[in-house]
């Protein structure tokens, strides 16, 4: 072999190497990849289209609340899978989204990395602490965050715990920005206007069964400075109500006394 073409061989192994440790960076919890919105720009138009084929018509309520605050994070209710597609059809430009670890593996490492050109970025929620630093980061930077609170899909539409995670973020990044700015949880709902609980976790599944128009009402902010205590508990407690009190004949609340008797 001549020594170019030994050259040659070298610098495909090293592309190769570096495309493989990219990609598992873009699987570790808390990195952050790097955004292309071109790559966003993109993905919004095969969100679009997928929900129009899946869901039909996003009708959307106060859209303006979208953009009423600078350093905010977005907190949907989570109960389909099809949230994340809504979501990323409706949202503005330049947000990063939370996203399951679970739900970037694949194709032996492009979906992670065309999914973080497309402003995700992966979180284990067996350690969700290890997004917290780099998520206060994202925000202080001026750009925004979508995540579920809940965690996970409920596929019955019954609201599930709110994990803190969203008010610890929210709170590093005001103290972060030495309370000058002000800092926001934007409260939205997703209500389906027919709803599969045996389909909702998988796309294959759901063929057209969902396709019956959904409602994404946006909340107004709940900015932090107004929130007293503040405390993770008290604020994840504001932003729960504020997402709970939507009517919708597909979300509900788990019945007191039933949460008592399971406890």
């Amino acid at each position: 072999m001549s020594h170019e073409t030994k050259k040659g061989a070298g610098k495909r192994k090293s592309l190769w190497r570096r495309y493989r440790e990219y990609s598992r960076d873009c699987l570790t919890s808390g990195f952050i990849p790097t955004y292309d919105p071109r790559w966003e720009r993109f993905g919004k138009r095969v969100a679009r289209t997928w929900a129009r084929i899946q869901v039909g018509e996003i009708n959307v309520v106060g859209r303006e609340n979208l953009e009423a605050c600078k350093y905010a994070i977005y907190c949907p209710n989570h109960s389909s899978m099809l949230d994340a597609i809504i979501m990323y059809s409706i949202m503005p430009e330049g947000i990063r989204y939370m996203c399951a670890v679970e739900e970037m593996r694949g194709l032996f490492g492009l979906k992670a990395m065309i999914m973080g050109a497309m402003g995700c970025y992966a979180v284990d929620r067996k350690n969700g602490k290890t997004v917290i630093a780099p998520s206060i980061g994202i925000l202080k930077s001026g750009m925004r965050i979508t995540m579920f609170p809940e965690g996970k899909i409920s596929p019955t539409g019954e609201y599930l715990e709110f994990k803190k995670g969203a008010a610890w973020i929210a709170m590093g990044t005001c103290d972060e920005l030495g309370h000058q700015e002000m800092v926001a949880l934007i409260p939205i709902h997703i209500c389906y206007n027919r709803r599969d609980v045996a389909s909702a976790g998988d796309f294959l599944k759901m063929g057209l069964r969902w396709r019956h128009d959904v409602t994404v009402t946006i909340g107004k902010p709940i900015y932090l400075h107004e929130v007293a205590p503040l405390t993770a508990e008290n604020l994840i407690g504001k932003l729960r109500d504020a997402i709970t009190s939507n009517t919708c004949p597909t979300t509900s609340v788990k019945d007191e006394e039933t949460a008592g008797e399971q406890s």
